[in-house]
Parts: structure tokens; C-alpha cells; sequence
């Protein structure tokens, strides 16, 4: 019981709720119990960022976010997307699962790339797109990694992840600098990978090295140990590059860079002088901190 009552203080103080924190409790109890009464049914039809239609399986980690937090569950990733992007960005969302982020995106800017290798994901997320008329969101049905050929996944849903096992690997793998072609330009990445991070941001080396990948949200905690890897040498990597590291806080508009991992948050944001920049001009209330 205790359990439940847990479950419903964090639905009434989720700041996507805060506009009408009954009508949430109300879907959320709906919701749990269409996945305990119905769970074969298909999608719910959830409308999500206003014009969007996002749809909600019983089985899927996601929907329940959105159905007891809100579309705006990731609060500080997605409220800082949309401050900052504009119309004609393009917007690429590796690891796109079944399209929430691309669907936030969409309300911005129609130039939008999403990867996702996970053959369940990729037919919800074609399916997203299609019910919201995104026919020209470009799906790179591939795992995005440090090296072309090829890699094998394990797990589902928003726990997929790539796995050093090169007896099962039947997923095509790219760097995503070679995939998007030469000249390509990217003004947000968002990459969320299950702890394959630092495998995608070196396959985007190309991009960074010419200055066309001012802004990287990513995340990065202890799952990327699986691959060798601590979070905080992938941070150094990204520094080396000229990029500066920061933990996004929407309430109290800031971008601190000082520490970000001791910040306890798993999204990170990266910045060149570009986005430096950029942030300046269209996040104008936000405050970088530095020592």
C-alpha cells in the first residue's frame, strides 16, 4: 500500500501535472487500469505537446511515463528542446524508441532524423509518426556506433542496448557522421543508448571536428561501464573537443557546468562556442555556471 501511495505523491508533484494535477491522477488510474484489465488491448491515442497524438502501449515504459507524469516526463530535457530549437533546425534523436522526443521536436522544426535499431521500436515508432503525418522524419532503421558493420542487441523497449557478442551481431551498425553524408549539418542531438554514449558521439567526430554539432543532450551514468567506460573520461573526451558539459535546470534556469556529474542528473547537455551561442540568444533567461 505504502507502494501505491508513492506512486501517487510523485504523480501529484510531477511538474507536467501542475496544470491539473486531478485530471492526472484521474489518467493515471485509467491507465493502470487498462494495463491490469486489458493489457492485450492496442494503443491508447494519448495527445501529447498539443497538436500530437502519441500512441501508448500497455507493455511499453514510456507510455506509463506519459500516462502518470505527462508527455513532459524527461521535464528538463524536453523543456530545454523546446527553448531551444527553431524552425529549420535539424533535430537527430538517436535511440528515438517509439518517437516521444521526435514527436516534441516536430512542434518546432520538420527537419528530424531518428535512429533506432530495435525492430519492435521501429514499427511503433514508424507507427507515431505516421498517425502525426511526420512523413518527412528520416528512420535510420541501424545502431548508431564508433564503426560501421555489424552489432547485436539485448533487451527491448528502453532497455535495449548493444551487446559484445560478435557470434549474434544481425544489426547493421554506422557512424552516424558517414550515414547523415558528407556536409551534413546536426543543430541537436539527442542520444540516449543505454550506456553506448561514448560509442555514438565518436562515430559524430566528423561532425565535430567541423564545427556542425553545436548541441548534445546525452546521457551518462553507470550503465556505460558495460562497455568500459566511465562517465567521467567521456566528459574529458568531450572537453578535449571544445565542448563545455552542463546539468540543464528549468526551474531555476541554469546550465552548471561546474560539476555535473556530482549533480546527480543523467542528462547531460554539451555545448561548443555555437551553441554557447545559441543558448545565449534563445535561452536568455538561463544563467551558464562556471568556475
Amino acid at each position: 500500500m505504502l507502494s501505491h501511495f508513492q506512486v501517487l505523491h510523485d504523480i501529484w508533484k510531477a511538474p507536467g501535472n501542475r496544470q491539473n494535477r486531478l485530471a492526472a491522477v484521474l489518467r493515471a488510474a485509467g491507465w493502470f487500469g487498462r494495463c491490469h484489465l486489458r493489457p492485450r488491448s492496442g494503443p491508447l491515442l494519448q495527445p501529447v505537446f498539443g497538436s500530437r497524438v502519441y500512441p501508448c502501449h500497455t507493455d511499453s515504459i514510456i507510455a506509463k511515463h506519459v500516462m502518470y507524469r505527462s508527455e513532459w516526463y524527461d521535464w528538463d530535457l524536453l523543456q530545454f528542446m523546446k527553448a531551444v530549437l527553431r524552425p529549420g533546425d535539424h533535430f537527430l534523436d538517436v535511440g528515438a524508441n517509439t518517437g516521444l522526443h521526435t514527436l516534441m521536436a516536430s512542434t518546432v522544426t520538420d527537419l528530424i532524423t531518428c535512429v533506432e535499431p530495435e525492430p519492435r521500436n521501429l514499427e511503433r515508432l514508424r507507427h507515431t509518426l505516421a498517425l502525426n503525418g511526420l512523413d518527412s522524419t528520416q528512420v535510420l532503421a541501424v545502431a548508431a556506433d564508433e564503426r560501421a558493420g555489424t552489432v547485436a542487441l539485448d533487451g527491448n523497449d528502453v532497455f535495449t542496448r548493444l551487446r559484445e557478442d560478435a557470434a549474434a551481431a544481425n544489426v547493421p551498425a554506422v557512424r552516424l557522421d558517414e550515414a547523415l553524408g558528407a556536409g551534413a549539418r546536426v543543430d541537436f542531438a539527442k542520444i540516449d543508448v543505454e550506456g553506448a554514449e561514448g560509442r555514438v558521439l565518436r562515430g559524430l567526430t566528423g561532425l565535430m571536428e567541423r564545427g556542425a554539432l553545436p548541441l548534445i543532450a546525452f546521457e551518462c551514468f553507470g550503465h556505460m561501464r558495460a562497455f568500459g567506460e566511465e562517465p567521467a573520461d567521456l566528459l574529458d573526451w568531450l572537453r578535449a573537443r571544445g565542448y563545455t558539459v552542463a546539468v540543464y535546470d528549468h526551474e531555476a534556469r541554469t546550465l552548471d557546468a561546474r560539476d555535473p556529474l556530482a549533480a546527480g542528473a543523467t542528462d547531460l547537455i554539451a555545448f561548443d562556442c555555437e551553441g554557447r551561442r545559441r543558448i545565449g540568444q534563445r535561452l536568455t533567461q538561463v544563467e551558464i555556471l562556471e568556475r
